[in-house]
This record gives C-alpha cells, sequence and structure tokens, in this order.
C-alpha cells in the first residue's frame, strides 16, 4: 500500500497553494434478473511510570537551528548532472543517489532510504504569478499557514544567483522523531517565484545540510515557458477538484444495464450494502477482474476513494492512468475477510505522482473467498491546472 509522506507532502502541499493562490448523474438501471448466489462458505471455527512534578514554566526555547549556510559552491560537494525546470524557471544540479523527479515548475530530491515523514528531501518549486510580490512577502504567506508543531526562525536575508531571497530554520517532530529543515524564498523577478523547502532527521542534517547548500549555490534562475511578461502563465495549480468518473469498461459485467461497468460512474447511488444493480459487478464470483474509470477534468492526482458495497477488500491493485496513456501503480493489496465493514470506501492517498491523471484502473480478486466485489463509485481527488 502506498505510504503517504505526511511532512514532506504538506510542505509540498502549502507550497502548491502559495504559488497557485498567494502567487498567481445517471439513468436508473432497469429491472435485471437477480443473481444466483455464489455458494456459502462454512465460518473456520505493564506499569506506568508515577507521575513527576512539572517543572516551573520557562521561556520556550528557540527552534532548533541547523548550522548557518555557507555560500556553498559545487566544488564543495560533487553534485550530479544538471536538472531543469523549464516551468518553473529555474535549474539546479542534483545530488547524486538521490531519487530526483521535476514536472510542472515543481522539482523534488529523495535520500535513499529517506523516512516517508521526516526525509531527507528537498522540493523545489517555481511559478509566474499575476502579482508582484518580494521575498519577505512571499515567506510571510508561505509559513503563515504551517501546523502549528512546525517552527520557523524569523528570515534572514540572502542572494540566490544574485537576486534577493531570505532563509529560515525550521525544526518540528513527528511521531516522537525530531526533524529540521530550512525554507528558501527568493524573487528573480517580482513575478517570478521560487521556494526551497528541506527536511531531515534531526540527526542526519550534519550530513544533509552541507549537500542543501550546495545544491541550493548550484540554483540558476532564467524565464520560465510562456516568457516573463506573465501574460502567458505557465501551468500552477488552479484548486483542489474533486471528481466522479464519466464513463467506464471491465473486464466482464454482469448485465448490460444493472451491474454494468456504468454503474460504477457518477456518485454514490446504491443505499446499503447488498447486491443492487446500481454497482458494477463481474460476470463470475470467483475470478480476478478490473473495471477502468474515465473522468472529465485531467489533475495532478492527490487521492482515490473507492466506494464498495458488497463483499468488499478484494482489491488488489489500483492504477491512475495519465494523459499519455501511462499507468501508476498506487495501491497493492490482498483479498481480507471483513464484510462486517460494509458498505466500506477504501482511501488511496497519492503522493509523488506530478502527471496529470484522467483514469484509474482497479483489479479484483474474487477467487480467494468467492463471491462478487460490487464497486458503486470512484472519486478522483487532485489539483486540476490552468
Amino acid at each position: 500500500m502506498n505510504r503517504k509522506h505526511i511532512l514532506i507532502t504538506a510542505l509540498s502541499i502549502l507550497v502548491l497553494v502559495t504559488l497557485s493562490c498567494g502567487f498567481l448523474g445517471k439513468t436508473e438501471p432497469t429491472v435485471e434478473p437477480t443473481k444466483a448466489p455464489a455458494p456459502t462458505k462454512a465460518p473456520a471455527p505493564t506499569k506506568a511510570p508515577a507521575p513527576t512534578k512539572a517543572p516551573a514554566p520557562t521561556k520556550p526555547p528557540a527552534p532548533t537551528k541547523p548550522p548557518e549556510p555557507t555560500k556553498a559552491s559545487t566544488s564543495d560537494v560533487d553534485l550530479g548532472e544538471e536538472v531543469r525546470s523549464e516551468d518553473g524557471g529555474f535549474s539546479f544540479r542534483a545530488v547524486p543517489g538521490y531519487t530526483t523527479e521535476e514536472a510542472y515548475g515543481m522539482a523534488s530530491m529523495e535520500a535513499p532510504g529517506a523516512d516517508p515523514d521526516l526525509g531527507p528531501a528537498m522540493m523545489l518549486m517555481g511559478a509566474l504569478g499575476e502579482e508582484s510580490y518580494t521575498p519577505e512577502e512571499s515567506f510571510a504567506e508561505f509559513t503563515s499557514d504551517l501546523d502549528t508543531n512546525v517552527e520557523v526562525s524569523p528570515p534572514r536575508k540572502i542572494e540566490v544567483d544574485s537576486q534577493p531571497a531570505v532563509i529560515a530554520d525550521v525544526s518540528g517532530s513527528q511521531d516522537g522523531a525530531e526533524m529540521v529543515g530550512r525554507i528558501v524564498v527568493a524573487a528573480p523577478t517580482p513575478n517570478h517565484h521560487f521556494i526551497m523547502v528541506a527536511v531531515a532527521p534531526a540527526d542526519q542534517w550534519g550530513e544533509f545540510g552541507p549537500l542543501f547548500d550546495a545544491v541550493l549555490a548550484s540554483v540558476r534562475f532564467f524565464a520560465p515557458s510562456g516568457g516573463g511578461g506573465g501574460s502567458e502563465v505557465v501551468p500552477t495549480m488552479a484548486g483542489q477538484l474533486r471528481q466522479w468518473a464519466v464513463s467506464a469498461t471491465a473486464s466482464s459485467e454482469y448485465g448490460d444495464v444493472g451491474w454494468s461497468a456504468d454503474q460504477a460512474t457518477g456518485a454514490p447511488d446504491t443505499p446499503d450494502c447488498d447486491d443492487y444493480t446500481t454497482a458494477w459487478a463481474a460476470e463470475d464470483y470467483d475470478t480476478v477482474e478490473w473495471i477502468e474509470l474515465d473522468y472529465d477534468t485531467p489533475v495532478v492526482p492527490l487521492e482515490v476513494n473507492i466506494y464498495q458495497t458488497y463483499n468488499p477488500n478484494q482489491v488488489v491493485q489500483v492504477e491512475l492512468r495519465d494523459v499519455e496513456g501511462n499507468y501508476y501503480t498506487i495501491y497493492t493489496g490482498t483479498p481480507q475477510d471483513e464484510s462486517d465493514d460494509c458498505p466500506f470506501v477504501l482511501n488511496i492517498p497519492v503522493d509523488g505522482i506530478y502527471e496529470q491523471v484522467d483514469g484509474v484502473r482497479i483489479t479484483i480478486d474474487q477467487s480467494v473467498f468467492e463471491d462478487w466485489v460490487e464497486i458503486d463509485a470512484v472519486e478522483l481527488v487532485g489539483f486540476r491546472l490552468e
């Protein structure tokens, strides 16, 4: 199962929202014959420490502060090849061995074996905006919505590629583990905005910090795709969109209308957990099957919600289809006998896919418990692009 990068994703979504916002039903089924029931299957037969006296309140400590940044150069640390973000209007040199991705003005680098909540990881984002902001104004906008568990130091003025910028230290915790990091906000031009975020476990910053300094020193700015005048803005996030499928196909279906693949389109309309014609069911009850759903608006995905209304928890794989026809697996599982939890919504967070997707493909395995699985609706949640 895909595991959401909680802290890194939270910071990333705030970056997306800041760059984009701060800156910048179906026919009633006919009656079909009731399905013959599948063969039934017989069921298989410290002591807490005493509380200590709380110390007198003291002045809250300042955020844990990584070492002061130096004006690192790419000669101080051996960096890899240059990565260019044409949409974001920036380039940087990647850290060898890190997983690096770039799309739509966003780039990320994650260390091998990084903790999904704490890193080490970096994210860089750039965009053209309709309004002008100084680095200080952009920084204030970005940090105003950070979680209260994240402490941010006052910003300090620096330069990135000879352009005005501010940098601040970040500290916080996730499940008892301490993390530190940095936020850099730059303004290559009044309408060209750039944010760089880095986080790492506190005990790994000594090794990660010099890499951050080197990558920051390697950043170079140029005019984003669409030109520098602001009349043609590169793709930016236009807001979160929740949508239901508009069409569907399946490996098989029990009926042409009732229990057909089309019954999984639109919003949920099955009233209860039972064998209703208003949900998709495969032709047979003991097979491996799939259903693929199509959506009107391509989005950068955030999550998928699968509404199951009969014998749920037999979903074994979920894939997203991008606008070029490529598939990305976001969930794998095994059939689970949890029929008491029905209707059931399988919520699948999506992290690390920056392509626009407009399709969801779901594979079910009915061969284990030999009974029909029925899917009523599938919701795709994501950011649409302008």
